[in-house]
């Protein structure tokens, strides 16, 4: 019953979104009321969600199902196959953890500015890691995938631009090779080595990214 396949990454991130009520708001903004349908397709994501996040980075649809306590029909119903439901997950945890971004304001001391990115930095991997993972095992057979991972390091590094935009703009024609230093030093693909493959605690982690970006920066 489950169907493999690939959209075009835009258009299923925009579907995305719209079943989950739109990107990016503030905190005042309140959510657009989800139709029925649309209600169902969240509570499906986010039991896959559930799923990862519980050491199954590639659940199946019908464990999806049980999770959410609907029918594998009911699945299908909603969704082409499991890729579309893994765009409707993300979409559910880029909502989940969205508050966790944001660049740190650039005229604060730079000690002060390394040491707040780094903090939430740590907040926001320790948080999305199952899912991301998961999503980094999907990305070479989905192009929609491939497209979700590659927005949020663009975002990642366009925060960092901006936080130490001061430090930056001082290098002159380093300055592309050290915001690639330090997007690398504070990436979460070294996050997960330090954790995963290193076995590091989350407080020594966020230390070796602290390190790294006073080396390169202060």
């Amino acid at each position: 019953m489950a169907r493999e396949g690939s959209s075009n990454g835009a258009t299923s991130s925009a579907r995305a979104r719209r079943a989950t009520g739109g990107g990016r708001r503030s905190g005042s903004e309140e959510r657009p009321r989800l139709s029925r349908g649309e209600q169902t397709k969240v509570s499906i994501a986010e039991a896959m969600i559930t799923v990862i996040e519980g050491g199954n980075p590639k659940p199946t649809a019908q464990q999806v199902a049980d999770q959410a306590g609907v029918s594998l029909r009911l699945v299908f119903h909603h969704f082409e196959d499991l890729e579309s439901v893994f765009t409707v997950a993300a979409a559910v945890q880029q909502e989940r953890h969205w508050a966790r971004l944001g660049s740190v304001p650039p005229d604060r001391p730079i000690d002060a500015r390394i040491a707040a990115t780094c903090r939430r930095r740590r907040r926001l991997f320790e948080a999305i890691t199952p899912v991301r993972h998961a999503a980094v095992l999907r990305s070479p057979r989905s192009t929609t995938v491939s497209a979700l991972l590659a927005e949020g390091r663009r975002q990642l590094r366009a925060e960092l631009a901006a936080t130490f935009a001061p430090e930056l703009d001082r290098l002159g024609a380093q300055r592309s090779i050290v915001l690639d230093a330090i997007d690398l030093a504070a990436s979460w693909e070294n996050w997960f080595i330090l954790r995963a493959r290193d076995g590091r605690s989350a407080a020594t982690a966020e230390r070796v990214a602290r390190h790294s970006l006073n080396a390169l920066l202060a």
